[in-house]
């Protein structure tokens, strides 16, 4: 029940899940988190880096049409190489 999909305008779906209490968005995948990124509607990232090359894949940003400024909050290691960065948004 904490789960579910949802389709349309990207601010709309925003606006709409915020009004139904929901604050705390997960936003996973490339194509996903660059249609956000687009739309500004990123508050915080955490990115995760783990030291194993896959090759491939789409790019975690792509092309942004004006330069967004994020912060970085916080940055963890864990098990000695696996490094999470938590990023802000500046507005």
């Amino acid at each position: 029940g904490k789960v579910f999909l949802v389709k349309g305008d990207l601010s709309t779906i925003v606006s709409d899940l915020n009004e139904r209490g929901l604050k705390d968005l997960y936003i996973d995948g490339g194509v996903t988190i660059q249609s956000f990124l687009k739309e500004d509607l990123i508050d915080e990232m955490i990115i995760t880096t783990i030291p194993i090359l896959l090759g491939g894949g789409s790019p975690l940003f792509g092309e942004l049409t004006s330069h967004l400024q994020f912060e970085l909050k916080n940055s963890e290691t864990h098990l000695g190489q696996i490094v999470q960065s938590q990023f802000v948004r500046n507005r």
